[in-house]
């Protein structure tokens, strides 16, 4: 009877040490098999935290959007050490008044005179003339008639008797006079007035000699009331 409960015995304990055998062997195949360095998943936000501990949840606060600001810019004020800035004082245009006081000499630019050579064909005086009308020297209140006398050297000649005549205020016996009279026009300069103004007119120009002949031919001189041509210029140039 003793012999059959040892015997009994002795099943059970092999039998719970090959239990345990395949236990050891399965937990090793499952710690093999297992995947290595996985982490715990993470605690979602916001979600249930383990059983016990509240959860603490914070309600966003709105932040208020800054509104731009006007920012006044002021302009800093110039110092007395500083001064004052460029002024912009419109220039003003000179005027240039030419002053007559009689019958004075203003300055003039002198009218450029013909080439002095003589002709080679003679002519039938001794004297040649060209007629060229321009402004006054004394502006737009002044009307007449001037010019110069020059030789066969090419050089001025003075105390030649210049005559004028026609249309009032000269008339028909006319006006006779010496060059180099009227310096203001050169050396040999001679001038006759026949208006305080522009006007219409006509008159003759001639030279006369000593003894009373034509020097030169009778020049016409015509004005049309034009204040940009009241000045009749005439340049006598010696022939023979």
């Amino acid at each position: 009877m003793s012999g059959s409960r040892t015997q009994l015995y002795n099943t059970l304990t092999l039998a719970l040490l090959a239990l345990s055998a395949v236990v050891c062997a399965a937990y090793a195949v499952l710690f093999v098999a297992a995947p290595q360095g996985v982490a715990a998943p993470p605690t979602p936000l916001g979600g249930a935290q383990a059983a016990g501990t509240p959860v603490s949840q914070l309600t966003p606060t709105p932040s208020r959007t800054p509104r731009p600001t006007n920012t006044s810019t002021n302009t800093p004020a110039l110092s007395d050490a500083e001064g004052p800035g460029p002024s912009h004082t419109p220039t003003a245009t000179p005027v240039i008044t030419v002053t007559l006081t009689g019958r004075g000499t203003p300055t003039r630019t002198p009218t450029p005179s013909p080439t002095l050579r003589p002709s080679p064909t003679l002519s039938p005086f001794n004297y040649v003339a060209s007629v060229e009308y321009q402004r006054s020297i004394y502006g737009q209140n002044w009307a007449g008639i001037a010019g110069l006398v020059y030789g066969l050297d090419g050089k001025h000649q003075t105390n030649i008797v210049v005559r004028a005549w026609g249309d009032p205020p000269l008339g028909a016996e006319g006006l006779e006079i010496p060059s180099g009279i009227a310096v203001q026009y050169g050396v040999s300069g001679f001038e006759f007035t026949v208006g305080d103004k522009p006007l219409i007119g006509r008159w003759n120009v001639q030279l006369i000699a000593d003894d009373g002949k034509p020097l030169s031919d009778v020049i016409p001189v015509e004005m049309n009331s034009d204040p940009r041509l009241n000045l009749a210029y005439i340049v006598f140039v010696q022939n023979h």
